[in-house]
């Protein structure tokens, strides 16, 4: 995956049992130099020949595209956990998977950094009267945070309160919210956010930094699409 197209990096990817990620095909075996050869004196003449009007398609199918993200925004798709999302062109993260054994799931953790296209010294902070001075203008360039997205098998819960009293026994729901087209989703007291699929349950946790996390992606819960 290239960095500068794609704003990510993917670190090595780990497997659960139910929720999985694909294992890359092997390598195919070495080509002799002359068979290259031949190879690439052929789709130099194809290229030369006139087609009929048809455009090349991607070879694969492209990241988020079938989220509607507002202009300027990216999108983030995962098809193996069943989710994506949009998020602001001006980040940049790290992604890192971790599978979860009980109950059984993914963890995704997102390492995001702002990145503005143009880069600018971050404003000096005014120094009230008190003599504290105030925290710089946010974002500024370098500034980061993380959020860790937790994709859990749904299995035989009816409903997300009996999920939650069965696996996160400790956790205090708060109120309802809408987010994206879950069958369900809830905020709990402690900040995370859960959203009940057909297949699924997905924990949001954003972890406070000098990136302000909470107001960017509390603005775009609306864009989150659930597969499974």
């Amino acid at each position: 995956m290239d960095f500068e197209s794609h704003n990510a990096y993917t670190g090595t990817l780990t497997r659960s049992r139910t929720i999985s990620r694909r294992m890359r095909s092997p390598l195919l075996p070495a080509i002799p130099p002359k068979a290259l050869a031949v190879i690439a004196i052929v789709l130099a003449l194809a290229g030369c020949q006139t087609g009929s009007g048809a455009h090349p398609v991607p070879s694969v199918a492209q990241i988020g595209a079938d989220l509607k993200c507002s202009q300027g925004d990216h999108a983030f798709e995962d098809q193996q956990v069943g989710w994506g999302f949009c998020y602001p062109e001006n980040w940049r993260y790290l992604e890192r998977s971790q599978a979860i054994e009980s109950p059984p799931g993914l963890d995704l953790t997102f390492d995001i950094t702002y990145v503005p296209a143009i880069k600018a010294p971050c404003p000096t902070p005014a120094t009230p009267p008190s003599g504290s001075p105030s925290p710089a203008a946010s974002p500024c360039p370098g500034d980061f945070a993380n959020m860790i997205i937790s994709t859990y098998e749904r299995g035989s819960s009816p409903d997300l309160t009996s999920w939650l009293h069965d696996n996160l026994a400790k956790a205090t729901p708060g109120d309802s919210i809408s987010w994206g087209n879950a069958t369900d989703a809830v905020r709990l007291t402690d900040g995370r956010r859960v959203a009940l699929t057909p297949h699924h349950v997905v924990v949001m946790d954003l972890h406070a930094g000098l990136l302000n996390l909470e107001t960017e992606m509390s603005a775009r819960l609306n864009t989150w699409k659930f597969s499974f």
